[in-house]
């Protein structure tokens, strides 16, 4: 079963006063770039990154090999970003969803959703926390072709709702949202990133 890992960075991080994408832990990668070798190392077949606000200039200094995915339409909404990635990669059999700014999230936790998904790949997963629902996301193929006919401002938590099974993970990144400088200032102190 061969999942693309698509980290979701096209928003404009206006509370953090500049883009998630690269916000740089103590080893000066771009967060956008260690989601998306998280995403690889749990064990997605490919990983890209969805841009959209000030795009040149996270291009410029995100590594090259890094691929992305342009959302013309990101200021939309977020549906607009799950749909780019998902058209730019029409032979995957599932998709995960990763938010660049859910930071933190442990490898394990990505092999124990795609190991749950490769059991019933025809089901959409969302990972839990104490029964709290995290801001992953995976779904297959065909849930995809559907979720391509939202319009771009689509609540997706709505629309996922009624076909989401949820799979509890030990994992309290899942539900983390950096949005600002001193979150991000936290993180850095209490997770060595």
């Amino acid at each position: 079963m061969k999942t693309v890992g698509i980290v979701l960075a096209a928003g404009a991080s206006r509370r953090m006063g500049s883009p998630k994408a690269l916000l740089r832990g103590a080893d000066g990668i771009p967060l956008a770039a260690r989601q998306a070798a998280l995403l690889l190392a749990g064990g997605c077949e490919a990983a890209a990154v969805v841009l959209g606000a000030e795009i040149e200039r996270i291009r410029l200094e995100l590594p090259e090999k890094l691929a992305t995915v342009e959302n013309p339409r990101w200021a939309q909404g977020r549906a607009s970003s799950l749909q780019a990635g998902i058209g730019a990669h029409p032979q995957a059999d599932g998709f995960l969803f990763l938010p660049v700014d859910a930071a933190g999230v442990k490898e394990a936790t990505i092999r124990e959703i795609l190991e749950v998904a490769s059991k019933k790949p025809q089901l959409v997963w969302r990972p839990v926390h104490r029964g709290e629902k995290g801001n992953l996301l995976w779904i297959p193929q065909e849930a995809g072709r559907e979720l391509m006919k939202l319009p771009p401002d689509a609540r997706v938590d709505e629309w996922v709702r009624p076909l989401a099974k949820e799979l509890e993970v030990g994992d309290s990144a899942i539900l983390r949202n950096v949005n600002t400088p001193e979150e991000w200032a936290i993180l850095l102190r209490t997770h060595h990133l």
